[in-house]
């Protein structure tokens, strides 16, 4: 048997051993249901493996089950290394094809490059891109990531460097978006390095371009800010953050009650805590807007919204701290979030808004 099939059926048996949880987990390692971690012995090497994934490509049930793993995210000069391995079972209907799982192309990548892989930073609101400039492949080739049946090969891919507060990222993978989530952060690249450019798993890792070359692409391009948006149970206020700004929706159906600028006792509540995140995080002006339905003439919903804003200016000041001002806007019936042809519409243009900026740190 040569030494090919032999460590093709290495791969099968590792395949089999990531999905089934055959991990060797630490002792006392924490969120393991969530991201199993620890290593796998192939072929006598000891390979970290912190978390697993099975999916089809485009989520479609006539294609191969796509099966693989995320080995390591790590630090090295000049960016941030993923290393992952895929492949898909002996009894496979097809060899196994990377450009499949992984179809994206544009956005000034190369024709050749498996783009469409992410870290995502959900502390720091941040996702980051394979690093790109137009010319130089940062990651896998498609030309490279052909796979027989039972081969499980490592993928890799530069991105930005990473800030030291970065501790974990989640993985996020092909184009269904597979997730590998809370995958620590580490230093140097793995080692034994492979003179293959996708080698088998246990054989060696995929050789890196040097720092001199990943210094030839602007890591901004590769950086995009998140949102996160929550929402009360009550849904009486949704949130959209970034790391700079917060933008708060309060629904003036609660607040107040029909064509009424008074503040109802149900709105105590929703408004202290606007109010006390504004004095915890909040710098400069805190603009609050009040916005209506079309329902009555337009001179009046522009009143009624300039009443609303200021009325909800005034309840915020009091427990804002000293660090913000305030300023009230009506925008009446204009910047409408639907259109107002049934009531449930109207009820979504019925709302006030709160935006300011957060201080640095918070």
């Amino acid at each position: 048997m040569s030494t090919r099939r032999a460590r093709a059926g290495t791969a099968v048996a590792v395949l089999a051993a990531l999905l089934a949880g055959g991990v060797a987990v630490p002792a006392g390692a924490a969120d393991t249901a969530r991201t199993p971690s620890g290593t796998l012995e192939v072929d006598g090497v000891d390979v970290p493996v912190l978390g697993t994934f099975a999916r089809r490509a485009r989520d479609r049930g006539d294609l191969d089950l796509v099966r693989g793993a995320v080995h390591g995210v790590q630090r090295v000069e000049g960016g941030t290394v993923l290393y992952a391995s895929a492949g898909v079972a002996a009894d496979a209907d097809s060899t196994f094809s990377a450009g499949q799982f992984f179809r994206e192309t544009s956005r000034g990548y190369p024709t050749d490059a498996l783009g469409q892989m992410y870290l995502v930073d959900r502390v720091g609101l941040k996702v980051y891109r394979v690093l790109l400039d137009g010319e130089t492949t940062f990651t896998t080739t498609k030309k490279d990531a052909r796979f027989d049946r039972g081969e499980l090969r490592v993928l890799w891919g530069v991105f930005p460097e990473l800030p030291e507060s970065v501790a974990s990222v989640d993985v996020v993978l092909g184009d269904t978006n597979v997730v590998v989530a809370r995958v620590p952060v580490g230093d140097g690249a793995l080692e034994p390095v492979s003179d293959e450019p996708a080698p088998l798993l246990g054989t060696g890792w995929p050789e890196l371009p040097d720092a001199a070359v990943l210094a030839q692409a602007d890591p901004q391009a590769s950086i995009f800010d998140l949102a996160r948006r929550t929402v009360t149970p009550d849904e009486v206020v949704a949130t959209a953050e970034s790391t700079e700004q917060v933008a708060t929706t309060l629904d003036a159906n609660v607040l107040f009650d029909k064509s009424s600028a008074t503040l109802t006792p149900a709105a105590a509540d929703a408004l202290a805590g606007v109010a006390a995140d504004i004095a915890a995080r909040g710098r400069g002006e805190v603009v609050v807007t009040g916005h209506t339905d079309s329902d009555g003439s337009s001179s009046s919903n522009q009143t009624l919204s300039e009443q609303r804003a200021a009325a909800v200016v005034a309840a915020l000041q009091p427990g804002a701290g000293g660090n913000v001002t305030f300023s009230a806007v009506g925008r009446g019936e204009k910047d409408a979030v639907a259109p107002n042809d049934t009531p449930e519409n109207m009820q979504l243009n019925r709302r006030v808004t709160v935006q300011y900026q957060i201080g640095a740190g918070s």
